[in-house]
């Protein structure tokens, strides 16, 4: 059964310059795999978009996928009239195990050897119902978000066997690109967004008004208030130029002024006398024309003040998600793909297990399967009941047991309990380990959750 995963950011872009556009979209959970019994699902997202122009899709994840124009045909060659492209991708054990994908890897050489990865995705494209192909030449361009540094492997899941073939080796994860420009970004809105634009003060009856004789070529700071009077904003009566604005103006020369702080447009202005110097609260108050040129400027204001604030946050909500590195490559055909190694530990031991579902044995359940989880690998190493006698653990690591049952019940046991077990006493020997009943998680973020608890 294949999966159905979608995007949750659509970056629109005209002809060869991406235009971002963001685009809402149903969530939908589907079974990750009935063919194991398992009842798990992964969330997904679907996004539609014209395929006749170029693309850039970022994920829940942040990981980016560049689409070029005219990527996608029909399977007859001919061009799609709208496309419908699903992604999903598996960076935990949890959506890992959900995803019922395999995590072994026959080589040509007919070894067989268990995965750790660094991040897996399938990605499929359709119109309609009908599934679409890469067009010949075309490729896409993937930028995976993983939590996993080092050199990896690239697999291709081959969707008739459901094994795994190698595409490409010893491949490193690249710097997060996309982090140093959001901080640049941010940077920018920190500047826009470091005075919010003031409300003009109310207008009085009571109010005197006068004005400030200064040319607007010497004091830019009267560049956009034509028409502007002032009143005075201050407390101290002896300041108070209103009383004899004309006797004031005739000895004190305006000097300069600055914003106060606070929410009310004030400025602190200072005039000079032959004899002293004072500063005074003083507030512009626009009547008429200027009263509708202003209102307008403010509101254009606020608006960018605004804007730059939702900008700001969601770009602090995109970098909580970002990871540091990135996997980059390119696809000529849709399907899973996965950045893989071979899981070693030099300090395993292997032992005769058998499990039981607080005290029932596996073949009571007979499609249930138990994971082992070692702590800081992206792995999980799956054992039936015929290959538990292998089981392969090392007992002075962190680890961690789940299984999951057809009927959806989760069994666990946490590192506590594994190393009460004394397995290292236990090489190439019988041992029963039991799991408990933890709940019944539906999706593979539950899972994480609950290992979590664990």
């Amino acid at each position: 059964m294949r999966l159905f995963p979608f995007f949750v950011l659509l970056l629109l872009a005209a002809c060869s310059a991406p235009v971002q556009t963001t685009l809402s979209a149903d969530a939908d959970e589907r079974s990750a795999s009935d063919k194991d019994g398992r009842r798990m699902t992964n969330a997904q997202d679907e996004f539609t978009f014209d395929p006749a122009q170029q693309h850039i899709l970022v994920t829940k994840k942040s990981s980016r996928l560049s689409v070029p124009k005219n990527t996608f045909v029909r399977k007859d060659g001919s061009v799609p009239a709208s496309v419908r492209l699903v992604f999903s991708e598996y960076q935990t054990a949890g959506e890992i195990i959900a995803s019922g994908l395999p995590m072994i890897y026959v080589d040509p050489q007919n070894d067989t050897m268990q995965f750790e990865s660094a991040g897996m995705f399938e990605i499929r494209a359709y119109e309609g119902t009908e599934e679409l192909k890469i067009r010949d030449g075309k490729q896409l361009s993937i930028e995976l978000m993983t939590p996993v540094d080092g050199k990896f492997n690239f697999y291709a899941l081959n969707d008739n066997t459901r094994s795994w073939s190698e595409v490409a080796t010893n491949l490193s994860p690249a710097p997060n690109r996309f982090l140093a420009e959001q901080e640049e970004r941010l940077n920018e809105l920190e500047k826009l967004t470091a005075d919010q634009p003031k409300k003009p003060v109310s207008l009085l009856k009571s109010d005197k008004l006068f004005d400030i004789m200064a040319d607007p070529s010497d004091y830019p700071e009267f560049a956009d208030m034509g028409g502007v009077l002032w009143k005075y904003a201050g407390t101290g009566k002896g300041k108070d130029p209103v009383g004899d604005p004309k006797v004031f103006l005739q000895h004190y020369e305006f000097l300069s002024m600055r914003p106060k702080a606070g929410d009310d447009l004030i400025y602190k202005v200072d005039f000079a006398s032959k004899t002293d110097t004072v500063s005074i609260d003083l507030a512009p108050v626009f009547k008429g024309k200027a009263a509708e040129r202003n209102t307008r400027r403010l509101a254009e204001r606020m608006a960018k003040f605004n804007n730059a604030l939702r900008e700001q946050e969601s770009i602090r909500a995109q970098n909580r998600k970002e990871a540091k590195l990135l996997r980059q490559f390119n696809i000529g055909e849709l399907g899973i793909y996965n950045y893989d190694r071979q899981l070693k530990d030099d300090g395993a031991i292997q032992i005769i297990a058998e499990f039981t579902f607080e005290g029932k044995k596996q073949a009571d359940f007979p499609l249930a399967a138990v994971y082992l989880i070692p702590k800081g690998k992206l792995a999980a190493v799956k054992y039936d009941s015929e290959s538990a006698g292998s089981f392969a653990i090392n007992p002075y690591e962190q680890n961690q047991l789940i299984a999951i049952t057809a009927e959806g019940d989760v069994y666990a046991l946490s590192d506590a309990a594994l190393r009460k077990l004394g397995l290292a006493a236990f090489r190439n020997k019988e041992k029963v380990i039991n799991l408990e009943k933890v709940g019944k998680p539906v999706t593979g973020a539950d899972l994480d959750q609950l290992l979590a608890s664990l």
